[in-house]
């Protein structure tokens, strides 16, 4: 060995010596120390081993057969062949035009409110866009209130800049305006600053409700008075099982079934992640231009993929997505009537459910059974769900031991005999065989 290469592999080792088995804990920042810790919020039950092989009921990403393969072929070599370098260099700002005007132009269509590309910020998914808006508005100690059960992900999000999070208990038709007036009331009172109350108001993720009619006016007025902004995660939106859905919180004024807010006072997040394919990884935030604005200078990132945010685009350009939506509406209603059909007659005895207007999920009522029981029985049954606990700021399972099941990206054909492995599953924590972890 050259002297050259000894030196090297000297600092290689001594290098080696000094970090190895290094404490992570001294490294981190104090929000990576906490989240450390964190238990996995989608990881399998630990020590337990399928029977056979797994039906995924616990995964919320669109059916992979629908992804509109051949048409993204065409948009993205459009996308390639055009003329120009924009698609292959960085993109700053809000983000690719003509995709902003594209959604201007459905959100004026469907809501009832003309805007244009300046209301939009395109984002890395609807989860970037709540990223986005946390690390613009929030300070460590902020509150942010929320319903309780809510989307785990971005209870997790919350959690990484620091905020307190408050809950607010939900039942069939959303949030409880008056238990969330009460809580702004006691919050103010304690001197807290309340940054914005977060809701998924159409087709709730994990337990499918809708916000009624009235009680988005009551909370519109209620956000106005305190001057407090409403996020609304409108991932489902456009995913409706027969009828539309009632007004969004953004969109006409008050009074129309269009939309209530005008816009004011309330910042959307959308995603394509739902209606095409998670992949994508394309979303936005939809408000006001001067709040909106600000949401572009703290993107510290070199823009999206430009070759996808414009083979998006290009897909939309003829229509199309109107009417991939609709074929897929059909397909997941059809898919949730036949597990809860399956469910009802499998396990009627052991769990309750509504059926959901829209959406992915079917949040689903134990009775008397213990949620982590059948979770974990289920997994060594053969199907994947996830604990309803998981969706709750301190993982209480407040309101009664849930599953949560999801059933758009399950192949159709399995879809019954998931709802057996849960019946079964059932039937054996019910009767004290319950999975164990082994080793």
């Amino acid at each position: 060995m050259s002297e050259k290469n000894n030196t090297q592999s000297q600092l290689r080792n001594q290098l080696r010596k000094k970090w190895a088995g290094r404490d992570l804990s001294e490294v981190v920042n104090d929000v990576t120390l906490q989240l450390m810790d964190d238990t996995g919020d989608w990881d399998p039950p630990l020590g337990i081993t399928p029977k056979r092989e797994l039906i995924r009921l616990a995964i919320g990403i669109p059916d992979s057969q629908t992804v509109p393969k051949e048409e993204f072929l065409s948009a993205t070599a459009e996308t390639i062949t055009r003329p120009g370098e924009a698609a292959f260099i960085y993109g700053f700002g809000a983000g690719y035009a003509r995709l902003r005007a594209q959604l201007a132009e459905r959100y004026s269509r469907d809501r009832g409110i003309a805007v244009d590309k300046d209301w939009f910020q395109l984002t890395n998914g609807s989860a970037g866009a709540i990223d986005l808006i946390c690390r613009t508005l929030i300070n460590p100690g902020d509150v942010i209130i929320a319903e309780s059960p809510t989307y785990m992900g971005t209870l997790r999000n919350f959690r990484g800049v620091q905020a307190e999070i408050a809950s607010v208990p939900m039942d069939e038709d959303g949030m409880l305006i008056d238990e969330l007036s009460s809580l702004v009331g006691d919050l103010k009172s304690q001197g807290k600053r309340i940054k914005f109350i977060y809701t998924i108001s159409t087709f709730q993720n994990p337990t499918g409700a809708t916000l009624s009619e009235s009680r988005r006016q009551a909370l519109l007025q209620l956000a106005a008075d305190h001057n407090i902004l409403i996020l609304d995660d409108d991932a489902y939106g456009e995913l409706y099982f027969g009828n539309k859905p009632l007004g969004t919180l953004s969109g006409a004024l008050s009074g129309t079934l269009s939309g209530m807010s005008g816009g004011h006072g309330v910042l959307t997040v959308g995603t394509f992640s739902k209606t095409l394919a998670t992949g994508l990884r394309i979303g936005w935030i939809h408000g006001e231009p001067e709040l909106v604005s600000l949401f572009g200078q703290m993107r510290f990132a070199m823009g999206l993929n430009q070759i996808m945010v414009r083979m998006v685009s290009n897909y939309m350009s003829d229509g199309v997505l109107d009417k991939h939506t609709a074929y897929i509406r059909g397909l997941y209603y059809k898919k949730m009537t036949i597990l809860a059909d399956a469910l009802e007659q499998r396990a009627s005895k052991h769990l309750y459910f509504s059926r959901p207007g829209g959406g992915f999920y079917l949040w689903v009522g134990l009775n008397n059974l213990n949620e982590d029981d059948v979770w974990r029985t289920a997994w060594e049954e053969g199907v994947a769900v996830t604990p309803g606990k998981n969706f709750f700021v301190d993982r209480s399972g407040e309101n009664g031991e849930h599953i949560r099941i999801a059933y758009p990206w399950t192949p159709i054909e399995q879809l019954e005999e998931g709802a057996r492995r849960i019946g079964i599953a059932c039937e054996r924590v019910a009767v004290g065989d319950v999975a164990l972890p082994r080793g």
